[in-house]
């Protein structure tokens, strides 16, 4: 699997009661008021919301620890 897939969010992507099921930023930790917009699921197949500010963040933190 390649280091990080990003699609548009979906309910799906996540169980019931979660963050990311609930559209928040899971990036931003409590303090991001954004929506989710994207999925990003990692080498480990864990889904997580990212609103569009911090998916770049996201991004760029797993690019540099490689996970």
């Amino acid at each position: 699997m390649d280091l990080l897939q990003i699609k548009f969010w979906e309910a799906d992507d996540y169980r019931p009661s979660t963050k990311g099921h609930e559209r928040r930023c899971g990036w931003g930790g409590s303090s991001c008021p954004s929506p989710a917009e994207f999925t990003v699921t990692d080498r480990a197949g864990a889904h997580n919301g990212a609103c569009a500010v911090h998916v770049v963040d996201y991004i760029r933190d797993r690019l540099r620890h490689g996970r």
